[in-house]
Parts: C-alpha cells; sequence; structure tokens
C-alpha cells in the first residue's frame, strides 16, 4: 500500500483525508519502532483499519493526529511483544548488543528516512526498551506533547516526563558506551563507533 492508497474499507472522503494527512508520519514512527520496513507498512494499514473500525470513538477530529498514533503504539507494542524477549540495557549481554549496534553498517532506506539523525544514533535507539524508544519518537521525531503522549499511552503527564527523561538518560549511555558524537557540517549529530573494534 502507498501514501496514495488507501485501504479497501469504504471510507468516505473524511476516511481519505485522515489517511492522506497521516499515513507518511504514522508509517514514519512505525518504521522508528519496528525498523523493518514490510512489516511498518503492514502496520500502518492495519493502524487504519483498526481506526475506520472505530471511527465512532473518535469524538472530536481535531485529535485525529494523537488518536491515530494511539492506534499505532498499541499495534507497535503488541507486535514487539510478540518478539524475543528484550535485554536490559544494564545486563552483560546488552553491553554486548551496544558494540555489534554500533558496528553495525546503515543501510540506504535507514540513511535516507533518517537525514536529521545518524544511522548510529538510530541504532542506539534500538537498544532502548519499547516504552522509552516509543516515548522518545513521539516526542522528540513527531513533536507530541507530554500531555499528548500521556493521552495516547494513558498515563499521568508526569510519567510520561519521567519516562521521557529516563529514555534520554538511557540514550545517553547507549551512545556514551559505543559512539563518539559530534555534529556535521549542518549541525545533524553523527556519531561514529568508538572502538576499533566496533567498525
Amino acid at each position: 500500500m502507498s501514501a496514495t492508497t488507501m485501504p479497501a474499507t469504504g471510507a468516505g472522503d473524511a476516511g481519505w483525508e485522515l489517511f492522506s494527512t497521516y499515513h507518511d508520519r504514522i508509517y514514519r514512527y512505525v518504521l522508528g519502532m519496528l525498523r523493518d520496513p514490510a512489516e511498518s507498512e503492514d502496520l500502518t494499514q492495519e493502524t487504519f483499519l483498526r481506526a475506520f473500525r472505530h471511527r465512532d470513538s473518535l469524538r472530536d477530529p481535531g485529535a485525529a493526529r494523537g488518536w491515530l498514533y494511539r492506534i499505532a503504539t498499541h499495534i507497535c507494542l503488541d507486535r514487539l511483544r510478540q518478539r524475543a524477549p528484550h535485554v536490559p540495557l544494564d545486563s552483560d549481554e546488552a553491553a554486548g548488543r551496544v558494540e555489534s549496534a554500533a558496528s553495525a553498517a546503515p543501510s540506504a532506506l535507514e540513511i535516507t528516512e533518517r537525514k536529521e539523525t545518524s544511522a548510529c544514533v538510530q541504532r542506539c535507539l534500538d537498544n532502548l526498551s519499547d516504552s522509552y524508544r516509543a516515548v522518545l519518537l513521539l516526542h522528540d521525531a513527531h513533536s507530541l506533547t507530554a500531555g499528548e503522549i500521556a493521552d495516547l499511552l494513558g498515563v499521568e503527564v508526569g510519567a510520561v516526563k519521567i519516562r521521557l527523561h529516563r529514555a534520554r538518560r538511557k540514550l545517553q549511555q547507549v551512545m556514551e558506551y559505543g559512539c563518539a558524537v559530534s555534529n556535521d557540517h549542518q549541525g545533524t549529530p553523527v556519531c561514529q563507533p568508538k572502538c576499533g573494534s566496533c567498525e
């Protein structure tokens, strides 16, 4: 399904407008969570299909963006739970994963999709827990406010702020361990693996 192909739901003009307005944003968010383009496209389509099926639950059309992100977040977290268990960052195994993540070469898609963020930073994001990665992506990459994220996740604003703070601290720890971070000529954060064996 491309950005110009509406899921076959029979949705009218309002459904098409919602789809055409938010498809690319939702796809980029899902891709950031899952890191698999084909699976991300499938789950993006599932997001819009669920949105259509539950369109009556959207009382305020002005809240459509947060509503779609909420649906996408739940779909992504469900899919991630089905995958292998996540290794906590403070374990010995995680240290090995961080080192190998810093050494992996970025794909062409990663470079294209993440113009403002280097592939190394993205690989470090992959080492965060799903909930931390979701909060960072929603806030920093998709510009949702703490209040919008709180509504989306069904938690208090204070909990979102704490999660965001902890996620940034964990990301910083991962990056300090495996990356040498600097800014390029455009001011974009870039990083290179720190150790010679990581290259």
